[in-house]
């Protein structure tokens, strides 16, 4: 006799069991072993799903010949092997390339991309695909070169088809796009587009329309869907971005903007909307399109009652609203929020599970009375120090409304740990300092659009000189009258900068010093340090110093008679690096002054092929953290609690009427695709909304939603999509596989 197993009653699904797919059990059976006997719950399929699956492609006999072989849709796939003897040598790349060919590329099916194909097209040898239904799904934008694949595979020799098949293997995967083309602007419908574009991207619905398995799920009788119109209209762009793609590198979705103007006349027309609102109401209509139940049972959805535990009412919450409501779509982007609310008189709290498709996220605000001032921040960099090669850092510092530099000082001394005495700040404007700020001067002076930079300097005194340097080309020229010959302006680039050095230095060390600070923007090679002097020469003999007046004419400071030609103008204002006069003796009279101006001339080096003066260098910094709001910061701001307004109020069932009570909404229960949503308008009255271009920094792998989820059984780790801005656990992207980025725009893609 066979003992049988059953469940006791009252059980709940997702908290005290779980169903998982045969293969899946067995799996974790092999992991971990087994201790008690399994319970396998049988599955009874209609009759009229066995029926539905979809027909292997059509032969065109009039386009060729009926083979022997044509009646075996498939062709099983072999198992490729490659030994090496020797470990230490390489393949050639013969066998590179049958190695690529046989183990990645002819491994991957032709219409849902999944890794592991195992069949090929019996016509024409060339693809491979995962079954029928992906076969069938790829056959109308294969038949073309199916057909002519079979011609040449029927008029040549073995030899000559076995070169053919891979041939043209490697064509038909090099010229696929795979998801990256644009879609054209139909009227305002970048909203539509982005949305498109995000969704597409998500692995587990892509897969499941391209291998017409959705078909399956369709419900037309569903009263709150289209009957599968907006199924079927995705369908049909989605197949055209994925498997369309080789022959277009935009095409316009006509067919799904006309199947949700039917059904939601807000988004018809040419008028703007919201991405964020099309998305939710695709997945909404997907879902209900899609839906597995189709008589829908009337289901209370239960609170949480008192001394019961969280995990068994939320469960039991997922469970009713399961009952009703049960698709892919639901499966991959639906989640649940925990609701709690707190009466202010009477303390009363109230628990409630409420499921979501996306989370909308405030983007953190600075209070009224306070501002935030990017700052760039350049260090000095002293003999013997180690921030020759740091890249300048900006810092966001925040200082009320009504305040002045000073106060912007002080917060930037809190933020990189130098003290305001040694801080200058400076307004920048093309390339050069127009403007060295006051302690005194208001913050409400400084315009938004204002580029402000600070640098570490010494506190003025009789014995420092500060010097002011820009950064220009090697190849400008001046004659005697201080005039450029060609007439026109200085080529200036890069950020200009502030040091400071004792007057009692000799032009020696002034030189290095400056060359201390600029060391950072020669491009040094492989495997050189400060002991390569020989390289280190070359390097320096990339920059010449010169010393000129406010304007940028050159000071010929160091000439001992009058100045007659442009070449003595040259030479006599240019900073010596192997002199030991003191460059206070040099100045004489100006040395009073309390700023000397420099112009940095860069000349091209080329050392081993490599340029080493790249201007783009010159541009580079880092953000600091205080500039840049995270994700995390955002959802701490979804998740802190808020008194309800006058019109959201909350009804207390012991104080028998609506009160503005304490709401709290928590992350309970994750989806295996989490949409975010960042909220870019900041209400500030009925005619007006700020957009708000904070950037958002958020990690694409590794991002942990623990700190962030009520629920500890919740999955909290997976990665993020820059594409489809989604957080998954596992493969969720399409582009997963190979680790590709794309950035996506109205009409195009291009790889990251």
């Amino acid at each position: 006799t066979t003992t049988t197993h059953e469940l006791r009653p009252h059980l709940i699904r997702g908290h005290h069991y779980e169903l998982i797919p045969r293969e899946v059990y067995a799996a974790l059976r092999c992991w971990y072993g087994e201790i008690t006997p399994c319970i396998c719950r049988r599955v009874v399929y209609d009759s009229s799903s066995l029926t539905s699956s979809s027909p292997p492609p059509p032969t065109d006999d009039h386009d060729d010949e009926h083979d022997d072989d044509d009646d075996e849709v498939f062709k099983k796939v072999e198992p490729h092997i490659v030994l090496y003897p020797n470990l230490n040598s390489s393949p050639s790349s013969q066998q590179q390339q049958q190695q690529r060919l046989s183990t990645t590329e002819n491994g991957v099916c032709a219409s849902c991309r999944r890794i592991g194909a195992k069949s090929r097209c019996s016509r024409c040898l060339t693809v491979q695909y995962c079954g029928r239904d992906c076969q069938a799904s790829h056959w109308p934008y294969h038949r073309t070169i199916c057909n002519s694949a079979k011609k040449k595979r029927t008029s040549s020799s073995k030899t000559e088809t076995e070169m053919m098949m891979q041939e043209q293997l490697i064509i038909s995967w090099k010229d696929v796009n795979w998801g990256r083309v644009g879609l054209n602007n139909l009227g305002n419908t970048c909203f539509m587009n982005s949305a498109i574009q995000c969704l597409s991207h998500a692995a587990p619905l892509t897969r499941h329309f391209l291998t017409n398995r959705f078909r399956n799920d369709l419900n037309s009788s569903n009263p709150l869907g289209t009957g599968g119109k907006l199924a079927l209209a995705y369908d049909a762009v989605l197949k055209e971005v994925w498997l369309g793609g080789h022959k277009n590198a935009c095409m316009s979705p006509t067919t799904l903007k006309r199947a949700v103007a039917v059904f939601a006349p807000r988004f018809a027309g040419v008028s703007q909307h919201d991405a964020m609102e099309f998305l939710a109401y695709l997945l909404d209509g997907l879902h209900e399109d899609l839906n597995r139940v189709k008589n829908a049972p009337y289901v209370e959805m239960p609170d949480a009652t008192t001394g019961q535990r969280l995990s068994i009412s939320g469960a039991e919450a997922w469970d009713a609203y399961r009952r009703r409501n049960d698709s892919l779509v639901m499966d991959t982007f639906y989640g649940q929020f925990k609701s709690t609310c707190v009466c202010p008189r009477c303390s009363k709290v109230s628990v409630s599970f409420e499921t979501f498709n996306h989370v909308s996220l405030e983007i953190p605000q600075q209070q009224i009375t306070t501002r935030t001032i990017p700052v760039l921040f350049f260090r000095s960099a002293p003999a013997g120090s180690a921030n020759t090669r740091l890249v300048p850092l900006r810092y966001g510092v925040q200082v009320p409304k009504n305040g002045c530099v000073g106060d912007i000082k002080h917060a930037l001394s809190g933020l990189c740990g130098i003290k305001p005495t040694q801080l200058a700040l400076c307004d920048v404007y093309e390339n050069s300092i127009y403007e060295i700020l006051r302690d005194g001067k208001a913050v409400s002076t400084i315009r938004p659009d204002d580029f402000i930079t600070a640098y570490e300097v010494d506190p003025y005194t009789n014995v420092s000189i500060h010097a002011i340097a820009t950064h220009t080309r090697g190849d400008t020229k001046f004659n005697a009258s201080n005039t450029n010959e060609e007439g026109g302006e200085r080529n200036l680039f890069g950020y200009p900068f502030l040091t400071s050095f004792d007057a009692r230095m000799t032009c020696t060390k002034v030189w290095n010093h400056i060359w201390r600070q600029v060391s950072r923007l020669v491009l040094w090679p492989a495997g050189v340090d400060g002991n390569s002097k020989p390289i280190i020469e070359r390097l320096k003999s990339a920059l010449t110093i010169r010393i000129v007046d406010n304007s940028g004419k050159p000071r010929p400071v160091f000439a001992k008679k009058q100045v007659e030609s442009s070449a003595m103008l040259d030479a006599a204002s240019i900073l010596p690096c192997n002199s030991n006069a003191k460059i206070a003796d040099v100045l004489g009279g100006d040395c009073t002054e309390r700023f000397l101006f420099l112009s940095l001339e860069w000349s091209d080096i080329i050392l081993d092929g490599l340029k080493l003066i790249d201007e783009n260098r010159f541009l580079a910094f880092s953000d600091h953290a205080s500039l840049l709001v995270t994700l995390d910061q955002c959802f701490e701001t979804f998740t802190r609690p808020e008194r309800l307004d006058e019109n959201n109020m909350w009804y207390c069932s012991r104080c028998k009427e609506h009160v503005r009570a304490m709401k709290t909404m928590e992350l309970w229960k994750l989806p295996n695709v989490l949409v975010v949503h960042l909220k870019r308008f900041a209400f500030k009255h009925a005619l007006r909304r700020e957009k708000l271009d904070a950037f958002v920094d958020f990690p694409l792998q590794e991002l942990d939603m623990s700190r962030h989820c009520a629920s500890s059984s919740s999955y909290t780790r997976g990665s993020i999509s820059p594409t489809s801005n989604s957080a998954s656990p596992g493969q969720s992207s399409m582009n997963d596989d190979n680790g590709e980025n794309f950035v996506v725009d109205v009409r195009s893609m291009s790889e990251r």
